[in-house]
């Protein structure tokens, strides 16, 4: 790797990224990924699952893996049983980092994709994975759920981010004002700009001046099957809302991409193309995403 790039990939703190074990597909594993990032300098890792609980194995990938802080949170799907506190609870015993709103079985997820799942992901072992109803956040009088608000008070006491996932823009604006509310200061706005969130950039100042911050994903727009973005359509987005509410990071993992290291590279040059300086893209790869993980 050049020494550029090593500079820039040097303190990265990834915080959406996608490894094995999974029920879908992936190219590395959680260990693997750990060594890879540490290899090239990365300070931590955030590793998502949409099927179960990972906080756990993520101390096991830190005790074989010195050198980085390696976390992983909760994403509050059915296979958890959904809007879950006593799940979150166990995550945050278990040192998870976010918690994450429903993602495939999202009732947004389901009006878009048309189903709970990803109909271009390849399986790792093909698994029935039936057809739950759809999960929101808001009750039948448009409010925002007791469960939901029990999940946002452990998140405040413990002092970790909830992510808003594949929630309906209501939503999202629901969950950031219920979080406030709970005491939540770290409220991530999950790959804006995909096909589930494409939130205008006035929207995503309202949210930013909520008390959220935007996360910005490289798979958005060099997806094999889901690109919904153009580069240049996130840097205005960046210029917009300000560094200082934005985190990038890859979301990659998918077995047709490419390596999330290589992906952040891409993202970093990419960003730097349509004039975002470095010193903003040090603030995007690594000083908010420290204090998200509670690293600084």
């Amino acid at each position: 790797m050049p020494r550029g790039d090593k500079e820039l990939l040097q303190g990265v703190c990834e915080m959406h990224v996608h490894c094995a074990p999974d029920i879908f597909k992936r190219p590395f594993n959680e260990i693997e990924f750990a060594r890879n990032a540490q290899a090239v300098g990365y300070r931590a890792v955030l590793s998502k699952c949409h099927f179960t609980l990972n906080a756990d194995r993520a101390q096991l990938v830190r005790e074989i893996v010195p050198g980085i802080h390696f976390f992983g949170g909760i994403v509050l799907n059915h296979y958890v049983g959904g809007l879950n506190p006593n799940a979150v609870r166990a995550a945050i015993g278990y040192g998870a980092k976010q918690v994450w709103m429903p993602t495939l079985h999202a009732e947004n997820h389901i009006r878009v994709i048309g189903a709970p799942i990803y109909p271009t992901k390849q399986w790792e072992k093909k698994a029935d994975l039936g057809t739950p109803s759809g999960i929101t956040i808001l009750d039948s009088d448009g409010k925002v759920k007791h469960e939901v608000y029990e999940i946002l008070d452990l998140i405040a006491a413990a002092d970790i981010a909830v992510g808003t996932s594949h929630l309906s823009e209501k939503e999202v604006f629901a969950l950031i004002q219920a979080a406030r509310s709970s005491g939540v200061k770290k409220i991530i706005i999950t790959h804006v700009g995909f096909k589930l969130t494409p939130w205008p950039i006035e929207d995503q100042i309202k949210m930013a001046e909520m008390g959220a911050i935007i996360e910005h994903s490289v798979a958005n727009c060099i997806d094999v099957f889901e690109r919904s973005i153009e580069a240049k359509d996130i840097a205005e987005a960046i210029k917009r809302v300000g560094a200082d509410k934005c985190i990038m990071v890859t979301d990659l993992g998918q077995i047709a991409n490419a390596h999330p290291i290589e992906g952040m590279r891409q993202f970093i040059y990419m960003m730097m193309a349509f004039g975002i300086s470095r010193s903003e893209i040090d603030k995007m790869t690594k000083d908010n995403p420290a204090k998200l993980l509670g690293l600084e």
